[in-house]
């Protein structure tokens, strides 16, 4: 028993230190605000899908700023997508192509408020080629960082 107590102890808590994957909450979460969108329902249930602190920098009647809340928009298709979670927060990255064929990745914060994932923080990646899709869930400011200090 002395030898197998240190490696549940270990596996314990190394999961606890990384993101916990989850195969399709998220996602699903995001293809519900797609459907809002389509619908043309986004504005009036904007409160359903993102967060106040994100709802900030959306002016209602401004058509630019109701751009943040369209996001799906910019997906012409879906190619794949990645998800991790760690406690109330998620991050979701989904590789597509826009309406022209050119790929793009989509990064999304999610904080789960009230048992509901509401999308907090968003950064869209348009990128050369699909060779650069991402291959595991980024959040959305690491993804932001990383391409502004590749600029400096």
């Amino acid at each position: 028993m002395k030898f197998y107590l240190p490696i549940i102890l270990s596996l314990l808590f190394s999961s606890c230190a990384t993101l916990k994957t989850d195969t399709a909450q998220l996602y699903d979460v995001y293809n519900k605000l797609s459907q809002e969108v389509k619908n043309g329902e986004i504005v009036l249930n904007r409160n359903k899908y993102f967060t106040a602190n994100y709802l900030k920098e959306v002016n209602p009647n401004d058509k630019n700023s109701l751009l943040l809340l369209k996001l799906s928009n910019y997906i012409y298709k879906d190619v794949s997508h990645y998800q991790a979670l760690k406690n109330n927060t998620g991050c979701l990255s989904i590789n597509a192509i826009d309406e022209n064929k050119e790929p793009l990745s989509l990064h999304l914060e999610y904080n789960k408020i009230n048992d509901v994932w509401l999308v907090n923080y968003v950064f869209l990646n348009f990128i050369e080629n699909r060779s650069a899709y991402t291959k595991e869930a980024i959040c959305p400011r690491d993804v932001e960082k990383s391409i502004l200090d590749k600029m400096q």
